[in-house]
């Protein structure tokens, strides 16, 4: 593992994200990734609430605040319908000066876990999941930063995040999760994470 990952993720371990802002570079456009969608359900927790439709609706929260900011927004999905993984990967890896955000919604076979998290898999993806997390944890219990070989992350070559918006299976958490107002402050976070992460 080359050293500048063993430090950042030594900075994960102990603070769970970092502690003061720091960007990935300039870019002008974001990928946003919606979760799952059509025969992929996703999770389905209390209340009967998919992720599929909860991830569709924050990512589009999420587009529309960073078109406000200037950005320019590419969307892996703009309905209910089904998009393979490396498919996903593809849309980031064709762009020029992007970076790329999957939004999610957690499971557990426990109702017990709550909280968000934000997952990355190399060193240049970090700055971008620490900086969202760190606007997540702003009001929500913070899981922390952590590194996954998810497909999405692992075949991007653009920085990649991928943000779990809190747990469908915590009762608490799902009732606040089917809120509007909720999602939108979880869209916010994103946005300010994200656009804090260009510089």
């Amino acid at each position: 593992m080359p050293r500048l990952l063993l430090l950042l993720t030594a900075a994960v371990l102990l603070t769970g994200c970092a502690s003061s802002p720091y960007g990935v570079g300039r870019f002008g456009t974001v990928v946003v990734d919606a979760g799952h969608g059509g025969i992929d359900r996703g999770a389905r927790g209390q209340y009967s609430t998919m992720e599929k439709q909860l991830a569709l609706d924050t990512a589009k929260r999420v587009e529309r605040g960073l078109r406000s900011r200037g950005f320019r927004v590419i969307m892996t999905r703009g309905g209910d319908y089904f998009v393979p993984l490396p498919q996903r990967a593809a849309v980031a890896n064709r762009q020029w000066n992007a970076v790329f955000v999957s939004v999610h919604y957690n499971y557990a076979p426990r109702s017990a876990p709550y909280g968000t998290e934000t997952y990355y898999y190399n060193a240049k993806s970090y700055p971008l999941a620490a900086n969202i997390q760190r606007e997540l944890s702003r009001f929500s219990n913070s899981r922390g930063v952590k590194r996954a070989r998810f497909h999405v992350l692992r075949n991007n070559t653009k920085p990649a995040a991928l943000v779990e918006c809190g747990f469908l299976t915590s009762p608490n958490e799902a009732r606040k999760i089917r809120s509007s107002g909720y999602r939108q402050r979880i869209a916010d976070a994103i946005v300010r994470g994200i656009a804090n992460s260009s510089r």
